[in-house]
């Protein structure tokens, strides 16, 4: 140690560690911070800003892998679920546009340090590449999350409606927009 560095100044691996619990800084070339995010300022206002990262795979099925880190107590009752919707600005590599349903992925349950993620999500068939994916956490009653898997399962089912999503009691928590371009 140089006589400028007072131990405090020495940073040690276990510390550098800890200023990034979630690994969100030393996540690889192919992961990138989602150009647009926006969270719920209320939930967020006397807390740290949430952070996400993305990657996709260059498949012409691409599967989208995201990681984050948010400051948020889950209220009792609730759940964090990430949900994911085809942005019906983009098109696939047919010319079709994201259909803007709404699809309930995963319940998320962040660390005590509040990292969370998801890996390798399929975003939907061969030829989607292009379609951005418009995703959201958001906070759902235990009931209303408990259905998710089921509604998933049944035959046909193709997702929420607009219509069908804005009448589930849900609190945005974040949006992020993910390219598979």
């Amino acid at each position: 140690m140089s006589p400028s560095n007072t131990p405090s100044d020495v940073v040690t691996g276990s510390d550098a560690k800890d200023d990034d619990p979630c690994d969100l800084d030393r996540l690889g070339d192919s992961w990138n911070q989602p150009p647009a995010q926006r969270y719920n300022e209320t939930l967020f206002a006397s807390r740290l800003r949430p952070r996400v990262y993305s990657t996709v795979t260059p498949d012409s099925n691409p599967e989208v892998s995201v990681k984050g880190q948010l400051s948020l107590d889950v209220p009792a009752g609730q759940v964090l679920y990430l949900v994911r919707r085809p942005d019906p600005e983009t098109r696939d590599s047919f010319g079709n546009s994201g259909n803007n349903r709404y699809y309930p992925a995963t319940p998320l349950t962040p660390t005590s340090a509040g990292c969370w993620e998801d890996d390798n999500r399929p975003v939907g068939y061969p030829g989607v590449k292009g379609i951005g994916q418009i995703y959201m956490l958001v906070l759902v009653g235990r009931d209303q999350a408990a259905k998710f898997p089921a509604d998933r399962k049944a035959k046909d089912w193709d997702g929420f409606s607009p219509d069908q999503w804005r009448a589930i009691n849900s609190i945005d928590v974040m949006t992020f927009d993910v390219s598979t371009a």
